[in-house]
């Protein structure tokens, strides 16, 4: 037998089927396929409330779901330029003593009088990148860009109602060029959205190219690293990527006490430490434990779980004031979200979304700000744990798998 027919053979025997089907027939029969090659009877992850067909534009090769363990925190107060209410966010998480912190947290911004909030700007970003035999060829499509931007902007616009082209900036480095489109992307956290709008201009782009004598391309694509998505850079730290958001809370002495069990002092010091400390080991912001917060309720509101990295820095900064009062503001420069699209409209993330007043069109901006007064409670709970010798005590308590 042909050596490549025999290799095909063996491969056939162990391809999951039923690719590209989504019904619950096909469902059954990758999950009999797993069962045969691995022995094991699956129950678990066989269980599904989901309906195959609804999941087209969510996954592929559906063959069941994995639950994680559901919490909300809250009540938190805030008010913003998007939101004026008093909220409960939902969590999705299997850390032991996250979501007690996270309510330590709550409480104390509730206590104090709230959250003030602010969805400052969005930017969601795309890089292709140009690459010609020479950097004068470059140069010259610089600024060929700069007198062809209405038409490049008809082009990307084409795909989309919702997306708005705020600018187009070309990056030369040698004989390339890195053109980045920064858009805006309305209630949807935009990165399939600046994809197709991006992909549609760079095709009339390459088209206009190819008829010019002085600029013939030696390559494209469609990203090449520069718009930082999905990893975190200095560039998308100062400019912003997603949505820039920013919250301030003033906690009265008795309630740092009370609730965050150290004194305002102690909370002052260790912000310093850590401050210093971050700094010296060359971090890109200032924070403790934003992932954390970031990550539950990402799971839980159905958003990328990639942009988890990228939307977990941030700077969070504490001051003590004369009267033993704390000031604490927090700003978040790359929180890729939206309220829809995605995973936003599966079903039990869709109800997250609903608990919090944020699903559908119109929220992103106010999720936004929910979001930026919630990741601040964690990040006033945990320094304060640190700072008063709590933090090994709880994760003792709650957070360590101690079997019989």
């Amino acid at each position: 037998m042909d050596p490549k027919l025999e290799t095909e053979k063996k491969l056939d025997k162990l391809r999951i089927p039923a690719k590209g089907e989504y019904s619950e027939v096909a469902r059954q029969q990758r999950l009999e396929f797993l069962r045969k090659r691995s022995g094991l009877a699956l129950d678990g992850v066989e269980r599904c409330s989901y309906e195959p067909e609804t999941l087209k534009n969510n996954i592929e090769s559906l063959v069941g779901s994995v639950e994680v363990p559901l919490a909300v925190v809250g009540p938190v107060r805030v008010r913003g330029a998007y939101v004026d209410d008093t909220v409960y966010v939902p969590c999705a998480t299997t850390e032991g003593a996250l979501v007690a912190s996270l309510n330590r947290g709550a409480t104390a911004l509730t206590r104090a009088g709230g959250v003030t909030a602010w969805a400052i700007s969005q930017r969601v970003l795309r890089a292709p990148y140009f690459e010609f035999f020479d950097l004068v060829a470059a140069q010259r499509f610089c600024q060929w860009v700069g007198d062809n931007e209405a038409e490049i902007r008809e082009q990307a616009l084409k795909p989309s109602s919702h997306a708005e082209l705020v600018s187009l900036e070309p990056t030369p480095i040698g004989r390339c060029v890195h053109l980045t489109f920064a858009y805006r992307s309305g209630d949807a956290s935009g990165q399939n959205m600046v994809t197709a709008c991006t992909w549609s201009a760079c095709n009339w782009i390459r088209e206009a190219l190819a008829a010019s004598k002085d600029m013939p391309l030696a390559g494209f694509a469609i990203e090449a690293g520069l718009s930082g998505d999905k990893r975190v850079t200095g560039q998308t730290f100062t400019r912003g990527r997603g949505t820039r958001v920013t919250a301030e809370c003033t906690l009265p002495a008795e309630v740092v006490r009370d609730v965050l069990k150290v004194e305002p002092s102690a909370l002052d010091r260790y912000f310093r430490l850590i401050s210093a400390s971050e700094a010296a080991a060359g971090s890109i912001g200032c924070s403790t434990n934003i992932a954390n917060s970031i990550a539950a309720v990402f799971v839980a509101t159905g958003q990328d779980i990639a942009c988890v990295h990228e939307s977990s820095i941030g700077v969070f900064y504490l001051e003590l004031q004369g009267d033993d009062s704390v000031y604490a503001s927090i700003t978040l420069p790359c929180l890729v979200v939206g309220t829809v699209g995605g995973g936003t409209g599966v079903p039990q993330q869709r109800e997250c979304l609903e608990l919090m007043g944020c699903a559908g069109s119109g929220k992103a901006m106010r999720f936004a700000e929910c979001i930026a007064a919630y990741c601040m409670g964690l990040e006033l709970s945990t320094m304060a744990a640190m700072a008063s010798d709590q933090f090994a005590q709880a994760h003792e308590r709650m957070g360590r798998n101690r079997p019989a």
